[in-house]
């Protein structure tokens, strides 16, 4: 099953797209487990996104314990 694609809606939401092409806009805060280690992250936990912007290099970053980090060192787990 591929992971949901994401697209970007604004700096409170995105909209998430998921394998079956049913989309669900999802709002700030919302959680996120990290799946790439960082320098204050551990893998494996889960994190509060608490805002969202898009970025040149990295398509979107969020803020998360008050730092930008790029949306693909996280996994968005919902269900819909």
């Amino acid at each position: 099953m591929d992971p949901p694609k994401i697209n970007f809606i604004s700096a409170n939401s995105l909209l998430v797209i998921n394998p079956h092409g049913k989309l669900k806009q999802i709002f700030v805060p919302f959680t996120v487990k990290v799946i790439t280690p960082t320098t204050i992250l551990l893998v494996g936990s889960w994190v509060v996104v608490e805002e969202i912007k898009t970025h040149s290099i990295h398509k979107l970053l969020y803020r998360v314990t008050g730092h930008w980090w790029p949306y693909n060192i996280f996994l968005i787990t919902i269900k819909f």
